[in-house]
């Protein structure tokens, strides 16, 4: 490694050390006539990566009877393989350094090694459900459940030194007409390749699980949640959830000896629910095909997930054994921002806008109106800078509505009159507010132009 410090102590010059370190500047000089010198020899090249551990099978999971009798169970999970070691870095080629050429030279680098790779997880412990009526049963339960151990990484492979160059330094001399000049070159030795880093080791396995049911029948089958056309719900649909209850202990209910989780399942009872819509709504019930998500909780109650580009009213009603939900009312999302911009009349205090509603939606859908209104003095509106004269929110009062049809009196804002004049060049910016259902949305409208 003696060229790697002829290499620093070129680039760094000496470092003197004391209580506090010095900072010395690099001589970028050198470091651009490195790069810029002529290279020879041939470069070493860099070892391949190790592979990859593979990762170990998880164990089996497995459901007995406890019957008194005595049961010795392995659940657990493999070992996960080491990752294979990184390839060491080739030589490099040291040729014959030119001698004493016009130009600096480099020689040929070394060549890093290859990362070792990473070890695999270990598999996890497999899930052990018994059935058992008496809880001394379990005592005669021996099981592993451990999880695999993780492969370790593979190590890194080598790195090779870089050339060394044979002559460091040499001066040329050229003569030109009796006049002499000399230039000192220099030759920089190649660099060495780093070590590869060695892989990392993969993860152990989890510790396989009790699942305990204090009963010899099997469970019955369960259908704790459902997705259903809206369109299609013209019965009651069932729904059912086994219950379970998460407790701690569980090596010590199995026999001494026992590797599995502490914590464990145990199974508390089955519940069943119904749930029924009931469809109030102006518009029929078949034009809607969207999925309603349904789900029975724990506590028994069902819980209702309209789609999002529905906005529904509606309420729903609970009794032990049925769940409904009466629909109101029902708008789709889109249908909400289909507002138009209609006729533009009047001036100063008769100055109106009208904005047609196209998803035909209004009788349902609230809607609040903000407006920005702008006007400028340039006759030339592509250029014009325009000033905000007004802001806020339309009052209701100023707004009218004829089943689609919303009529803006906006002359009657409190804005100056001659700023609503006859030949006033104006932006109009309209930000239209439409909820319905607990829902809402947004939707802007702009006019420009002459009044």
């Amino acid at each position: 490694m003696a060229h790697l410090g002829k290499a620093l102590t070129i680039a760094f010059g000496t470092l003197a050390l004391s209580s506090t370190l010095a900072i010395v500047p690099i001589d970028t000089c050198v470091w651009a006539s490195r790069s810029s010198a002529r290279h020879y020899g041939t470069d070493g090249n860099a070892g391949q990566m190790g592979r990859d551990g593979r990762a170990g099978n998880d164990g089996q999971n497995q459901t007995i009877r406890a019957t008194g009798s005595p049961f010795n169970l392995d659940l657990s999970g493999s070992h996960g393989r080491d990752g294979e070691d990184g390839e060491d870095g080739r030589r490099p080629r040291c040729r014959q350094q030119p001698d004493r050429v016009n130009g600096d030279l480099r020689a040929a680098n070394g060549a890093n090694g290859g990362d070792g790779g990473r070890g695999g997880n270990g598999g996890r412990g497999g899930t052990l459900t018994v059935y058992y009526t008496d809880p001394s049963q379990l005592r005669q339960i021996l099981v592993n459940a451990d999880g695999g151990r993780g492969g370790r990484g593979g190590r890194g492979g080598r790195g090779t030194a870089g050339c060394e160059c044979d002559d460091h330094q040499w001066t040329i001399t050229t003569c030109t007409d009796g006049t002499c000049t000399s230039k000192d070159y220099d030759c920089y030795d190649g660099t060495d390749g780093r070590y590869g880093n060695d892989g990392n080791p993969g993860e152990n396995g989890e510790v396989g699980q009790l699942v305990l049911i204090n009963q010899t029948e099997p469970l019955p089958d369960e259908a704790p949640t459902q997705t259903v056309a809206l369109a299609t719900i013209t019965e009651p649909i069932e729904l059912s959830r086994n219950l379970w209850e998460t407790r701690s202990g569980a090596p010590a209910l199995l026999a001494s000896g026992s590797v599995i989780a502490d914590s464990y399942q145990h199974y508390t009872g089955h519940i069943t629910g119904r749930f029924q819509l009931d469809w109030q709504a102006a518009r029929s019930q078949t034009q809607f095909t969207e999925a309603l998500n349904l789900a029975l909780a724990p506590s028994g109650q069902i819980q209702l997930a309209f789609p999002e580009d529905l906005w529904i009213s509606g309420e729903t009603r609970q009794t032990e054994t049925l769940t409904t939900y009466r629909v109101d009312g029902i708008v789709r999302a889109q249908e909400a921002t289909r507002l138009a911009m209609g006729q533009v009349s009047g001036r100063s205090r008769t100055f109106e806008m009208n904005l047609v509603d196209l998803g035909r939606q209004s009788n349902l859908v609230d809607t609040q109106f903000l407006i920005r209104y702008r006007t400028t003095l340039d006759d030339n509106p592509r250029r014009a800078r325009y000033a905000t004269q007004y802001e806020g929110t339309i009052p209701a009062e100023l707004i009218s509505r004829d089943h689609n049809r919303f009529s803006l009196a906006l002359g009657r804002l409190p804005i100056r009159s001659q700023l609503l004049s006859a030949g006033t060049q104006a932006q109009i910016e309209i930000t239209a507010v439409r909820s319905y259902g607990g829902r809402s949305a947004e939707q802007k409208l702009d006019w420009q132009g002459r009044i």
